[in-house]
């Protein structure tokens, strides 16, 4: 279950991002976002390309942060270990605890480190539903 085991040293299930078919339609709106976010303006960025579709659109953007989320969280793993997250947090007010309502039915509290590993593998199983291949 380990999503980001390779960016550990260990081979599970760290898989990296996939390229899109040049000339496919998810390839075509993804160098639009591209080409939109370096101009500045955050709302021409995200703003739905004329005559898209907004679940395509909004699917290839999604992919996108999973994929930029995935790669800035491989940057931080080492130092933030079970020893040294115990616990997933924000600040000393806010504590999550891990559901996904299959596997853990009930909220249990895991180390950052396993929260990640179960968000992100359960983001990319969502994903992989309406993969793009």
């Amino acid at each position: 279950m380990n999503f980001l085991g390779n960016l550990r040293g260990n081979n599970r299930t760290f898989k990296p991002k996939k390229n899109l078919p040049e000339g496919s339609k998810q390839y075509q709106l993804k160098k639009y976002a591209e080409a939109t976010l370096g101009t500045g303006n955050l709302r021409t960025a995200v703003e739905l390309p004329e005559g898209e579709d907004i679940n395509e659109w909004l699917a290839v953007n999604t992919v996108d942060f999973f994929n930029q989320i995935n790669m800035l969280y491989g940057t931080i793993t080492e130092f933030c270990t079970p020893n040294e997250c115990p616990i997933m947090s924000a600040g000393p007010k806010y504590e999550y605890h891990w559901c996904d309502g299959v596997q853990y039915k009930k909220p249990v509290k895991v180390s950052a480190p396993e929260y990640v590993d179960f968000l992100m593998t359960w983001v990319k199983k969502k994903a992989e539903v309406d993969s793009f291949q």
